[in-house]
């Protein structure tokens, strides 16, 4: 419903007027500020010799691939070895780095994910489904460097475990790449995952065989 405000004719004009003043009152005299703000510049951007610190920064690089060794390891692996075990081709068009897998059969149980492989731009992705923990396994020629780093970082045959917070994982390197196995609980127990151990993890990390390479 519509209002109507009714305002008596004298305080109308004098409103009015009011307005007037306010729309055609001259401003005030602002230019010495103005002009004071503008002359006196910012000592910090100003300040001779002054620059902004810059933060070293971390580099990647391929790594060296000892590809005659894993060829050499490959080629000792028995054909009873290789029977029922998933394998991927080999030669030219085999992942950058050696390929690491189950060594001895693998099947997904009923309704679950088939086994997947991935070859990517640095390595290749691997999923292996299973009735307590889903398995993932990278690879990568990936090398990751400091800014104060020099030569390529040195690995060994350790097999180094971590819990993570759906499971865990074990990091290894071989022939030069490096590879990251991980397990991914599918119940947990009070909250926090248990369907592997250390040791447990680490032997099945260690039990991969070599499936292909260049």
């Amino acid at each position: 419903m519509n209002r109507t405000l009714i305002i008596s004719g004298l305080f109308a004009s004098a409103l009015a007027l009011t307005a007037c003043d306010r729309v055609f009152q001259r401003p005030a005299d602002t230019s010495g500020t103005e002009t004071a703000a503008t002359d006196t510049p910012d000592a910090a951007l100003t300040e001779p010799g002054l620059e902004l610190p810059v933060r070293p920064e971390s580099a990647s690089s391929g790594a060296v691939i000892d590809w005659e060794a894993a060829r050499r390891d490959l080629a000792a692996r028995s054909a009873d070895d290789m029977e029922g075990s998933f394998s991927v081709q080999s030669g030219g068009d085999a992942p950058p780095v050696p390929v690491f897998l189950p060594s001895g059969p693998v099947a997904a149980q009923s309704g679950e994910v088939a086994v997947r492989f991935q070859p990517t731009s640095d390595g290749y992705y691997a999923f292996f489904p299973s009735e307590t923990y889903d398995i993932i396994v990278n690879g990568t020629n990936v090398v990751m460097t400091g800014p104060d780093a020099g030569a390529e970082p040195v690995r060994t045959d350790a097999f180094n475990f971590q819990p993570t917070t759906n499971g865990a994982q074990v990091a290894f390197s071989r022939y030069g790449a490096d590879y990251l196995v991980e397990f991914e609980c599918k119940e947990v127990v009070n909250g926090m995952p248990a369907c592997i151990t250390e040791d447990e993890a680490v032997a099945f990390a260690r039990d991969l065989a070599i499936s292909g390479t260049r």
